[in-house]
């Protein structure tokens, strides 16, 4: 009878100790994962264009440079347009000064008003910089003093 009891014990023993190992099955099943890149782009910055300082009566025009910062998804193909009047306005006066915007520091190539100033591709969803460079023509004189202003308007169109 002590040798049947030790014999169970024995059993029970083993089976505590290899329960633990019985169970190291495993199943797998697939987990899907998606995503829909946003088919968009968007101005993500601005630095104004200021003139300072315009001698009409002076034989130089004044020369000034601004920029924009915008983001496409890599592979967008993009055109910028800069529209809206090319002249900016006294708000005491009512006078006009006209100014033009280039896509080059030499000031020889315009961008234009109301039709594509620059086409390209995004090579990848970093920021794109784009320099505007700014020209008010010397001899404007039909204006008076003091201040004037004017906003155009930029568009990334994909």
């Amino acid at each position: 009878m002590k040798k049947l009891l030790l014999w169970i014990m024995a059993g029970v023993a083993v089976l505590t100790i290899t329960a633990g190992v019985a169970k190291a099955a495993s199943v797998m099943g697939p987990f899907s994962t998606t995503a829909t890149v946003i088919d968009r782009c968007r101005v993500v910055g601005v630095n104004d264009m200021a003139f300072g300082s315009y001698d009409p009566t002076a034989a130089n025009p004044a020369d000034a440079a601004g920029s924009f910062a915008f983001r496409c998804p890599k592979g967008a193909n993009y055109n910028l347009y800069i529209s809206g009047a090319r002249v900016m306005t006294s708000a005491s006066t009512g006078d006009n000064l006209g100014f033009d915007l280039y896509t080059d520091t030499a000031r020889s190539s315009e961008w234009p008003g109301a039709s594509v100033g620059v086409t390209g591709t995004s090579s990848s969803n970093s920021p794109v910089l784009m320099n505007v460079y700014g020209r008010v023509p010397a001899g404007q004189n039909a204006v008076s003093a003091p201040d004037y202003a004017k906003t155009v308007i930029v568009t990334v169109e994909w």
